[in-house]
């Protein structure tokens, strides 16, 4: 809901191919870009469909046992780890689940990209947490952010913040990985850690 109590409409995602520019041509059928196969760790009770969802950006799904995180990319399963939270998890592993928590963070660092994907928004995890629920706790929400600002400034890794709408959180993911899956690509063939030639991105 927005301030005027109406709900809120967000844009749908895009159903378009990540572009891969060159010389202001799309080359992604003429060099034969993949789509990231995505590894779903066997431990996720309830998996984002992002497959289903985003056909334009994930080639497919597989449940595997990860090393760390709960999601990875075929072929860069030793590269590339994402994390994701829930916000009740989020606050438990910072609280009652803290040295566990410390402990996989130490890990997930050693990888080469790698992020903490949070299911809420900053708004949201500075908010009181006394109404979540299946959440008891007395942790301070400026105690919880402060220690995830800590972990990404220790250890390298970024914290997305993204939201308790269950479809952007996951289409946060699905471009998070398609996007981290094809630079990959570009560059162990040959081709520059480049989407758009014209700007550099």
């Amino acid at each position: 809901m927005n301030d005027d109590g109406a709900p809120v409409e967000f844009v749908p995602p895009s159903t378009r191919r990540l572009c891969v520019i060159r010389r202001g041509h799309q080359v992604v059928r003429q060099w034969h870009i993949p789509k990231p196969v995505v590894l779903v760790d066997t431990r996720e009770q309830m998996p984002w469909c992002l497959l289903d969802n985003h056909p334009n950006w994930i080639g497919g799904e597989k449940r595997v046992a990860l090393a760390a995180g709960d999601y990875s990319v075929e072929g860069m399963q030793d590269i590339l780890a994402l994390e994701r939270k829930s916000m009740p998890d989020a606050i438990r592993s910072i609280t009652a689940d803290r040295a566990r928590f410390i402990r996989s963070c130490a890990h997930l660092a050693q990888f080469r990209w790698k992020a903490i994907l949070i299911e809420a928004t900053y708004e949201d995890m500075k908010s009181p947490y006394a109404n979540i629920e299946g959440l008891e706790t007395e942790a301070h929400p400026n105690a919880v952010v402060g220690t995830l600002d800590a972990i990404e400034a220790k250890f390298g890794i970024p914290v997305l913040y993204t939201s308790r709408v269950r479809s952007l959180a996951e289409e946060r993911a699905a471009s998070w990985l398609s996007k981290h899956f094809t630079y990959w690509w570009l560059e162990e063939h040959g081709h520059g850690r480049v989407l758009i030639d014209e700007d550099g991105l």
